[in-house]
């Protein structure tokens, strides 16, 4: 199920006396990658022609602004721990990080280097 708004609703963790389950993604994948981001860094500034990702906040924050393709209308807002992010293909996006961020990334095609560039288009980071 792809969701409909940016920061994707959860489902109420498994728990029992071991600890908890929470699933993330209930859907075919390419690929999951774990992202260690240092302090200051920025990420994105790309758009992908047919992918779409979902982001995981391990630990650590980000700023999120995304706009779709061929608008100027900018959603912004901050993602933290046990937060996830949804970004659809045609829809240029970019992060900031301000502290050591820790993420999951699951997209829908392999993140292999050559195909994850051949799918995207880099664009100029949106100031502000």
């Amino acid at each position: 199920m792809t969701p409909t708004a940016l920061i994707v609703p959860l489902t109420p963790a498994f728990a029992d006396a071991r600890g908890t389950i929470q699933n993330l993604v209930e859907q075919d994948c390419g690929g999951v990658g774990l992202i260690h981001t240092k302090a200051g860094s920025r990420r994105s500034s790309h758009w992908h022609r047919t992918d779409w990702h979902y982001l995981y906040i391990v630990s650590g924050r980000a700023r999120y602004r995304e706009r779709k393709v061929g608008t100027e209308t900018v959603v912004e807002f901050w993602v933290g721990p046990g937060q996830m992010v949804w970004t659809g293909p045609n829809t240029e996006h970019w992060m900031e990080f301000p502290e050591d961020t820790v993420m999951i990334s699951v997209s829908k095609l392999s993140r292999q280097h050559d195909v994850h560039e051949s799918d995207l288009v880099r664009v100029d980071w949106l100031e502000g």
